[in-house]
């Protein structure tokens, strides 16, 4: 298992980000364009009200529920382990990763 970290920076002036690392350990790096964080200026009333209707909905135990299928239901589904047999798939993780990556290039061509 690796160790990972998510460090998000802002690219300077001159086009660059600068990363410390601990000398000697090999890394891999992508780099992901990340949306800006838009401020919403709301009131403190407004901040208010969304914290009480925030607590309002962690308090309601319906909130979390679900389908409110046990374990063992779940576990019992026919979707647990359907790919098992499959020995095309020798990442899982990876292979799952490419196919939400195909699905959102397919989305992206269909919008243009």
């Amino acid at each position: 298992m690796s160790d990972m970290m998510v460090i998000t920076q802002q690219v300077g002036e001159d086009g660059t980000v600068t990363l410390h690392l601990t000398p000697g350990t090999q890394v891999e790096i992508t780099v992901k364009e990340v949306s800006p964080i838009t401020e919403l200026n709301l009131t403190p009333e407004e901040e208010a009200e969304l914290d009480a209707e925030l607590q309002r909905l962690l308090s309601d135990p319906t909130t979390f529920k679900g389908l409110g299928l046990t374990a063992g239901e779940i576990a019992k589904s026919p979707a647990i382990g359907m790919w098992a047999h499959r020995t095309d798939i020798q990442d899982s993780v990876e292979f799952i990763n490419n196919m939400r990556k195909e699905r959102k290039l397919r989305r992206a061509n269909c919008k243009s």
